[in-house]
């Protein structure tokens, strides 16, 4: 046993080629197992948008090229097209690309973490003991099997993350290289060019991607303040380097001569997405969302295509201010470990550049740069790089600090253990992508009070064309929020599907795309249609006085809507209610006789004319 255990502490920590070729091993094998489920799964919400109805990626020509480089996006693009081109509409290519892209980041995450090794900070303090802590390992391990992953990764058009992060970190490679090389006694300017060059191209492929890849620039400064000799010179090279960023950012925002105002205007409208938030009610509720994403890092359940959040208005609202002082902790730990470290103990620096990480490579998102959806898994792809370098280092430094062989042993074996678990759950969330109806009930059992999760789940039945399923869901989702249109519209096309309720309901659109749509009669309408058809989908599902109510509704918002009396007199005759069903007779006998005829009829018939 004591062999056993002395060979896996080998297998992760010695410097022997052959070991380091059975870690990377290793990782590839976890991670295609992790995501071994996810080759069949479909194409769902944008990735129709972007892909299927795409007819740039659909173009894998000159012409095609040229319309996907003038999306910011271009690079990521181009993927697709490439992609469309090799598979059509078939899945299992897209789903290999984006297992291809994650096992490649985890491999290059490996690389950066070995090469930040052999800079001159840790060449003048590692010591025998720590030069052989797997941290770079364990850090590409935990980022390929943990199954925040999923998003980025099994969600297709989230590869516009996933390859992001793939060429930033490749960026810092290259970066890393150039300046090791610069180090050595005996240097190669031909090599320095060729790496910095890659850094560069690195850069420019990955701002073509995401946008979150502006902040590599700024890695590249803290991978040089932290980890190479710092100087006067070199000071002052980042600060010409940084302006110039700034530069031609501003440069590229603007065109003639125009104002400072117009540049300012500019810079509003290109840091908003869909949303017109208050840039400070958005960083509030960030300071709470940041929160949750360490939580998800550090406990992977519960996790949720839909976390319902809604926005903070105040820096004092208590979770809000409790949030902040947390990360200001988590902020403030990362700069005493960087002094501290200076005292021999260099992989606390280590710790701190994971930290400082985390934060940096989160502030495009999480800052005063207003999205639509506030929190999202795939955003935490990039982040979490930072996060596992941190807890890793400082995990492994603690306990090869306590001497023990036995203890190194059995905290390795422990993160090897955590890492299996992760990757089953991984494999198993992965389950929840089989189909948009599969996510929606996943998120409406985590959020049983989300109007929206049960609005959206009932729009995946829709498309499933199950429509008693689609009319529990809304009915659920508007009995939660009647504000919102889109789940009363529902409601109709669910109806429709159907088929045997015709001449008892009408087919709503949105409200609010009619031009007339501030005009009282119009809303009256409105309100007088999908309140009769809530009625109706209430009394398909069996709920009989709940659907009584509902047509009442639709009469009060509307009294010329004939329908809703006649839906009314039927549903009164159901329950035998008649002296409600003669008094809805008589109102129709007098605005609409033919309905009034059709009413008696159908009111004869036992189930009311379905």
């Amino acid at each position: 046993m004591t062999l056993a255990h002395s060979k896996v502490l080998k297998l992760c920590s010695s410097q022997e080629l052959l070991y380091l070729y059975l870690r990377l091993l290793i990782i590839v094998l976890v991670g295609v197992a992790a995501y071994s489920n996810t080759f069949g799964m479909p194409f769902i919400f944008d990735d129709a948008a972007n892909i299927i109805n795409n007819a740039v990626v659909k173009e894998f020509n000159i012409a095609g090229f040229k319309a996907a480089f003038q999306d910011r996006r271009a690079f990521g693009i181009l993927t697709f097209q490439i992609n469309y081109f090799l598979f059509g509409d078939n899945v299992f290519g897209y789903h290999l690309t984006n297992l291809f892209i994650h096992i490649a980041a985890a491999l290059l995450i490996y690389a950066m973490v070995s090469l930040i090794l052999r800079t001159p900070y840790f060449d003048k303090s590692l010591s025998p003991c720590t030069s052989i802590l797997p941290v770079p390992f364990f850090t590409a391990l935990f980022f390929v099997v943990h199954p925040i992953q999923t998003q980025a990764v099994t969600y297709i058009v989230q590869r516009f993350a996933s390859l992001a992060t793939l060429l930033f970190v490749a960026a810092i490679v290259c970066y890393l290289k150039a300046r090791i090389s610069q180090q050595r006694p005996q240097r190669s300017l031909w090599a320095e060019s060729v790496w910095f060059a890659g850094c560069i191209a690195a850069i420019i492929l990955a701002i073509s991607t995401k946008e979150i890849a502006y902040t590599c620039p700024l890695a590249i400064i803290l991978v040089e303040l932290l980890f190479f000799e710092l100087n006067r010179r070199k000071i002052f090279k980042l600060f010409l380097v940084t302006l110039a960023a700034i530069m031609l950012l501003l440069i590229r925002i603007s065109s003639g001569n125009i104002s400072l105002d117009t540049i300012i205007s500019r810079l509003d409208d290109i840091t908003r997405i869909q949303t017109i938030s208050s840039r400070s009610d958005y960083l509030f509720t960030q300071f709470r969302v940041i929160v949750t994403y360490l939580r998800l890092l550090l406990m992977p359940v519960n996790q949720s295509l839909d976390y319902d959040y809604t926005l903070s208005h105040s820096f004092f609202e208590w979770k809000v201010l409790v949030s902040f002082l947390l990360l200001l902790a988590i902020f403030s730990f990362s700069l005493w470990l960087i002094t501290v470290s200076r005292g021999g103990k260099p992989y606390l620096r280590l710790s701190a550049f994971g930290i400082l990480w985390f934060f940096l490579t989160l502030s495009v998102e999480s800052s005063i740069l207003p999205i639509i959806d506030i929190i999202f898994e795939h955003r935490l792809y990039l982040p979490s790089v930072g996060f596992f370098l941190a807890t890793s280092s400082l995990g492994l430094l603690f306990s090869w600090g306590r001497g023990s062989l036995l203890v190194r042993q059995r905290f390795v074996q422990g993160l090897l253990f955590i890492a299996l678990v992760l990757a089953g759950s991984t494999w198993k969330r992965n389950l929840v992508w089989t189909n948009e109806v599969t996510l929606w009930q996943d998120v409406v059992a985590k959020k049983p009070n989300s109007a929206r999760a049960w609005n959206n789940l009932g729009g995946a039945f829709i498309k499933q064309r199950e429509g008693i399923k689609a009319l529990q869901a809304l009915i659920r989702s508007i009995e939660l929020n009647p504000s919102k249109a889109d789940a009363f519209n529902n409601v109709g096309i669910a109806i429709d599907l159907m088929g045997s309720y015709n001449d008892r309901f009408y087919r709503t659109t949105e409200m609010f795309n009619d031009p007339r749509a501030i005009e009282g009669k119009t809303v009256s309408r409105w309100l007088g249609d999908v309140n009769n058809n809530l009625g109706l989908a209430y009394e398909i599902t069996g709920d009989l006085p709940k659907a009584a109510n509902s047509y009442r509704s639709a009469i009060g918002h509307y009294p010329a809507l004939g329908v809703a009396y006649f839906n009314l007199g039927l549903v009164s005759a159901a329950m035998s209610d008649y002296a409600k069903y003669s008094e809805q007779l008589q109102i129709l006998l007098m605005i609409d006789p033919v309905l009034a005829e059709r009413l008696q009829l159908r009111a004869s018939v036992r189930g009311g004319g379905r």
